[in-house]
Order: structure tokens, then sequence, then C-alpha cells
């Protein structure tokens, strides 16, 4: 048995549970976002990884969805193996790139993941399908965490996506967090 601080009261709803519609998706494209939270999972096979939060604001949100993400969107980049032991070359030079996209200085040899919050980078965001669930529809998600030193952003709405974003990915087996 689960034992939580919070009852479980009733809730009372503004309308009927089965006229509720998917909200809209963010489209792909280039949005500049910033770290609102980390925290270490771990995934199924046992891998620690940080979890980060990213928030889009609502001016970089195009103005015909805007009114769906009054607060912004949340989109989350779990992708960032921690590394064993300081030996894993490839997350260590994942986590090398990771740090510079938020421009941070990565001539270092201690990462504090606090140090991340605030920081802002560009994402570069895509539609996936979930396979487990195909019924659900696209949804948004983080392709890359880029530097914003790169980014030429448009305000008010996101960078035009190019050709190859607007192809709609599909996520195969066990990838991204659950999958490590």
């Amino acid at each position: 048995m689960v034992q939580d601080e919070e009852s479980l009261d009733v809730i009372e709803l503004e309308e009927s549970l089965a006229d509720v519609e998917k909200p809209a998706e963010l489209p792909p494209g280039l949005y500049v976002g910033e770290v609102q939270d980390v925290q270490v999972a771990t995934s199924a096979k046992g891998n620690a990884y940080y979890a980060v939060r990213f928030m889009v604001p609502p001016d970089e949100i195009p103005a015909d969805i805007q009114s769906d993400f009054e607060d912004g969107a949340a989109l989350f980049w779990n992708r960032q193996i921690r590394p064993r032991d300081g030996k894993d070359r490839r997350a260590l030079f994942n986590l090398r790139k990771f740090v510079e996209a938020l421009g941070l200085d990565a001539n270092t040899t201690s990462i504090d993941p606090n140090d991340w919050m605030g920081c802002r980078a560009r994402l570069r965001v895509r539609h996936t399908i979930n396979p487990r669930d195909p019924s659900s529809g696209k949804r948004a998600e983080i392709a890359s965490v880029e530097p914003l030193e790169d980014a030429a952003p448009v305000r008010g709405r996101a960078p035009e996506p190019e050709a190859e974003e607007e192809v709609e990915t599909q996520v195969r087996g066990r990838r991204g967090a659950r999958g490590r």
C-alpha cells in the first residue's frame, strides 16, 4: 500500500471528463528554454541519469496556440546519463556538450547540477508517436539541446522548422530514459 501525505479527496470538475480533448502540442521547431528543475533518476536498466525540466516561455510559442500555453510549455530532457566513476567516456563527452549548451564552462573537474538551474539553451523540438500507445497521437519532445549563441530566435513565435524536422519520427522499442 502506498502511503502518502495527501488524502484521496473527491475532486469536482467543471466539465465531464469524457468531454476533455487532448491539448495542443508544441510544433516542431527551435525554441529557447530555461532549466526549471533537475532530478537524478534511474532507468529500467539501472543507469542513473539527470531528468532535466525545461520551460519554454509563452512568447516563444506560436501565436495561434499561445492560449494553450499560458504559463509556457514544459519539456523534459531525460537523456543525460550520469557518468559512473568518471570513466564512461561517452557519458562524459555528452555531459560536456550539455554543459556547454547551457553556456557553462566545461573546463572543470566538478559538476554541480544545481548550477544548471535558470540556464537557457536552444531546444530542437520534434514530434514522436509512442509505439506502446499509437492512439495517443503525436507528442512534442526535445530532440537536442544546443547553445544559444547559435540561435537566431524570432520573438513572439518559434522559428520555422527545417524540412527534416517536419518529418514525424517514431520512437522504436525502449529508447529514451526508460530504455537505458
